[in-house]
């Protein structure tokens, strides 16, 4: 826009483009936002001809335009309802109502909003996408009416994922980063390993973000760049070009993170003096690791010592309440600095903000942190959680089974040397389902945990199962591909299976056997590796009705009507309730400091994926009442009698996946015990599960239901009693 241009050029030049057709929407946006309209206030005037205008056109992609460059005005004229209706007024294209429909516009900032739908609405055929989880992809089709959009991915083709999920997951591929670079000029990359090492890695942080030494390595071995054998070779040549290039540091130690540096500062008074002006919290951040990665922090003047307690005292100020992630960088680094910023807040008529510690704890803010911090940052803040004392002990092991990844590892390896450590992953061990994150970090700690008396190998095996056949989303799916990746590694079962008595290895490869965790192919794969190891494991091998075809997953009519009014429920009564209690707490006010809003959400989040859980097991699993079932042989509906070796009698009856009744002896058919009987006959024997072990029983008798059974199967379901889920 002309400097000079006054506010008559303006409004002259803003009624000629409105009488222009078709409107531009970009010129009349850039008189909107002049100096001379703004300072003779008919910005906000002509904005809202502007909309008036385009609604008139029906206009979506200006509109839009418009809302987004004048956020704040509409927000306050029209409120969220009000944007989200004129978008839709004018929006003609099904698919694109379908996107606005899936943005939780009254949940979360407007700018937020508009980022999520700005992806939405790149989303086409062909367009290339990274996802946070599965990397990089291409999209297929895209669903208006199931609100989904299908990608393939590298390491899985077909996926879905539902608009609202793709909006807060997807970004759109830029040309300059690592895996589009990979996916459409794979030769530039080799060019890059071969000539110009430093570039790559360059390229990599840029593309993933800043990160130690440790994590280059790690990422760049998992895109299949090159082998981990060429690691040391490829990192010398690429240090000693990165340590001759003044805009980046490369830390000593391999857990410090390199830093790229938009120009070579040098740290005068000029540059304090702008630090000083700063207003971004992680802005301020990530000039103060500069200072320290640098060695500026031990060599500052009162000054400068003052300004950098100012901007670290503010940054603080400004990420309590709004955001986890950053408030544990910046109060970890005044910890492991010691600089002690000011905690009141002179914006807020005196108000004191909560000392660090207690606002970490505080709804255990430290977890939401953690889902966001690279393992250097967990590392740090467990390290300033604990320096609180023994308290501090007692309250990381009280929320461990809710801990992503990160924190537990670093909480654990932290707190190795306490009692009361082993105690607690003992105790949540013990539980039915254990949380992915401890099983994952047992299997790859256990050879080192000899003195914590864990459950048996086998009791962790069951785990690791289950978390494998779980239906999972975030940071468990990752946690559930890796646990298959140890089930897929010849040596790790080799070793398994050095440890494992024969009884063991029957129970664990009858519960791999009946198990739907795995797709046909890696499943054969697994089973003959299996049986490679112990060739007595083929006489076990139960024969299926194709090569690909999986076991039909069957339950109890009652169990599964059981299922349906719990979905009912949850769909009629407990998601409209979370919402009512989301709007209430919303009127509460500041959403930043307001508790009960973020409670509510949290519960919507656990509401929905429960919602998903049950709606795809509705879909995969049968009803059935088990009348034609023979008795040739132990199986989902039949009733077997065993003799164990001391002469006790045990009766079960086993029947779908959903069924279970301890007073009636009805067991599920995915349970260890129903997996070590099923396939066999009377006469036969076989090694049941006990605490602690296995025992030798002999199938004394298989039987058809009996008439009580069948009363139970046909009773009125009830969410109290009856079945389990």
């Amino acid at each position: 826009m002309d400097a000079t241009l006054t506010f008559a050029d303006a409004e002259s030049n803003f009624v000629t483009l409105l009488d222009s057709k078709p409107l531009q929407v970009n010129d009349l946006l850039a008189l909107i936002h002049s100096v001379p309209v703004k300072s003779n206030g008919k910005n906000e005037e002509w904005a809202v001809i502007l909309a008036q205008e385009l609604i008139d056109n029906s206009d979506f992609d200006g509109l839009y335009l418009l809302f987004k460059s004048c956020s704040g005005q509409f927000l306050n004229t029209l409120g969220i309802d009000g944007i989200v209706n004129d978008l839709k007024r004018v929006c003609k294209e099904r698919l694109n109502l379908a996107f606005i429909d899936s943005i939780e516009f009254k949940s979360q900032p407007l700018d937020k909003s508009f980022r999520e739908l700005d992806t939405l609405l790149a989303l086409a055929p062909g367009v290339q996408v990274i996802d946070k989880t599965w990397g990089f992809g291409v999209v297929r089709k895209l669903d208006n009416f199931y609100k989904r959009v299908t990608l393939d991915f590298n390491a899985r083709s077909g996926h879905n994922l539902t608009f609202k999920t793709a909006a807060e997951t997807l970004t759109i591929a830029p040309p300059d980063h690592l895996l589009t670079i990979q996916a459409n000029h794979p030769d530039e990359l080799e060019r890059l390993i071969r000539e110009d090492p430093a570039a790559l890695v360059k390229l990599t942080i840029r593309s993933f973000g800043r990160m130690p030494v440790a994590k280059l390595e790690t990422t760049l071995i998992e895109k299949q760049l090159f082998a981990a054998s060429d690691w040391k070779s490829f990192w010398d040549n690429a240090r000693k070009a990165l340590k001759k290039d003044p805009l980046i540091t490369v830390p000593a130690r391999r857990n410090e993170c390199i830093e790229i540096l938009d120009q070579a500062a040098a740290y005068d008074g000029e540059w304090f003096e702008q630090f000083g002006e700063e207003k971004e919290p992680r802005s301020i951040l990530i000039s103060l690791i500069e200072l320290r990665t640098l060695q500026k922090l031990d060599t500052l003047d009162d000054k400068q010592s003052g300004i950098v307690n100012d901007r670290l005292s503010f940054a603080i100020r400004g990420a309590d309440n709004t955001d986890a992630a950053l408030y544990a960088q910046l109060v970890t680094f005044s910890h492991q600095n010691n600089i002690q910023p000011e905690f009141a807040d002179p914006t807020s008529n005196g108000r004191v903000l909560d000392d660090p510690l207690s606002h970490l704890w505080e709804n255990r803010r430290f977890i939401r942190a953690a889902e966001n911090l690279s393992v250097r940052d967990v590392t740090a803040m467990v390290e300033f959680l604990l320096s609180e004392g023994d308290s501090a002990v007692e309250k990381l092991l009280n929320a461990l089974d809710l801990m992503p990844y990160n924190l537990l590892s670093e909480t654990l390896l932290a707190l190795r040397e306490y009692p009361q450590t082993a105690e607690t992953c003992r105790r949540i061990l013990r539980s039915p389902k254990a949380p992915p994150p401890l099983i994952s970090w047992i299997f790859r700690y256990r050879n080192e945990l000899a003195d914590w008396d864990l459950p048996p190998l086998m009791e962790l095996l069951h785990h690791a199962v289950v978390v494998v056949e779980s239906n999972l989303t975030g940071e468990d799916l990752r946690m559930q591909n890796s646990l298959k990746k140890l089930f897929a590694s010849s040596k790790w079962l080799k070793a398994i299976f050095n440890e494992l008595s024969e009884a063991h290895r029957q129970l664990l490869f009858e519960r791999i056997q009946a198990s739907p965790a795995w797709d046909p192919s890696n499943h054969r794969t697994l089973l003959a590796r299996m049986i490679k190891l112990d060739a007595t494991l083929a006489a076990r091998k139960r024969a299926v009705q194709g090569a690909d075809t999986a076991p039909e997953r069957l339950t109890s009519w009652r169990s599964l009507a059981e299922r349906q009014m719990q979905y009912k429920k949850l769909i009629e009564v407990e998601m409209p309730k979370n919402s009512k209690d989301i709007a209430v707490a919303r009127s509460y006010g500041d959403l930043r400091e307001n508790f009960e809003y973020q409670a509510a959400k949290d519960y919507q989040r656990q509401l929905l994926q429960r919602q998903a859980e049950i709606q795809l097991e509705l879909e995969i699993i049968r009803g059935t009442d088990f009348a034609d079932v023979t008795v040739t042989e132990v199986a989902p509906g039949t009733t077997v009698e065993i003799v164990l070796e001391d002469g006790t009698l045990q009766s079960y009856t086993i029947l779908g996946e959903w069924d279970r009744d301890e007073d009636l002896n009805i067991i599920s058919n995915k349970s260890a015990m129903a997996i070590s009987l099923i396939g066999k006959k009377a006469g036969d024997f076989t090694m049941i599960p006990i605490p602690g072990g296995a025992a030798k029983a002999e199938i004394k008798s298989v039987k058809p239901l009996s008439a009580e059974i069948r009363t139970w199967i046909a009773a009125t379901p009830s969410t109290k009693t009856g079945a389990h889920s």
